[in-house]
């Protein structure tokens, strides 16, 4: 489920208001002073049908052009497809083949690396739906704890945060060793569910329901677990001075309740077709999480009950 990649097409038109995929801003006086462009390097999609991570990287720009009076001119360009693995890689070494990642965290990553301590999706990404055979809807629907949850096993990708957590709470994980094929293990039964994230799962299934044709969303369940994504960097001058940047946009748009409404145009639409509100929620912890995580400001955690109210 956090196969982390970035994804950047889709929000080029929606986001064209506010800046473009590889805009140079044209700086301002005082951001003649600040120096060179600010490059921001992330991760490429695994596939074009990969669209997981548009929200992220909007974002992103969104924060970054927030900053541009006081930082100057900023790129935001794609790199190459990096697995999980060869991502962190390349950010702890510096090697300027990727200068920001979007990645769930843990204690080991915050000491290696420079986290930015604000969930991007607002934790939406804690809420999974499961891809299921379709005629297998029943036996989720009577579903009504943890222990029922054992029963089942569940498909993640080798590597990915989330098999660790299910581990934890003694739910079964099948492992496959790519996104796109994770999917197609679904359609053949080599496991009982594909946890997906509320923030993906819709346009997953768009793009593939008349391939597999026998998935559906299951309808009734939600699973929850703390799972704050955020924006990772090097923890050289460089990659802390990046950090630092993009942090300033997020918290004055936080600040400014921009913040809520671009989560609230890229994400609304999942909710509600999802009723993420009236499903049954399973939550179990999330034991991989560092003591710096940010619980305190309930700004930066999706709660559906309060979202029903019509707050963020």
């Amino acid at each position: 489920m956090r196969g982390v990649l970035g994804h950047v097409t889709s929000w080029r038109l929606s986001l064209a208001a506010v800046v473009c995929l590889t805009l140079v801003v044209d700086p301002g006086p005082a951001a003649q002073a600040a120096g060179a462009v600010m490059r921001y390097v992330h991760n490429g999609p695994e596939s074009p049908l990969d669209r997981r991570y548009t929200y992220q990287w909007a974002i992103l720009a969104a924060a970054l052009e927030r900053t541009r009076a006081a930082y100057g001119p900023y790129s935001i360009d794609t790199a190459e497809f990096m697995t999980e693995t060869r991502q962190r890689f390349e950010l702890a070494r510096a090697s300027g083949r990727l200068s920001v990642m979007y990645l769930g965290t843990t204690p080991e990553m915050e000491r290696e690396l420079t986290p930015i301590r604000i969930p991007v999706d607002l934790n939406l990404g804690g809420y999974s739906v499961f891809l299921i055979k379709k005629n297998r809807q029943a036996e989720f629907a009577s579903v009504r704890s943890l222990d029922d949850l054992r029963r089942f096993s569940f498909g993640l990708g080798l590597g990915w945060l989330d098999a660790d957590i299910l581990r934890a709470s003694r739910l079964k994980v099948v492992t496959g060793s790519s996104y796109n094929g994770l999917f197609e293990m679904a359609e053949n039964a080599r496991f009982d569910a594909f946890p997906r994230a509320a923030v993906e799962v819709l346009d997953e299934y768009a793009l593939r329901k008349d391939a597999m044709q026998s998935l559906a969303i299951e309808r009734e369940l939600v699973l929850s677990y703390p799972m704050p994504m955020y924006f990772w960097f090097s923890s050289t001058a460089e990659g802390r001075r990046l950090a630092e940047r993009a942090e300033a946009g997020m918290r004055l748009m936080l600040g400014d309740g921009s913040y809520a409404r671009v989560f609230r145009q890229y994400q609304d639409r999942k909710i509600r077709t999802l009723d993420l509100m009236g499903r049954r929620v399973i939550t179990i912890p999330n034991p991989f999480l560092s003591p710096d995580t940010p619980f305190a400001d309930r700004r930066l955690w999706f709660d559906p009950r309060s979202y029903r109210a019509g707050k963020s």
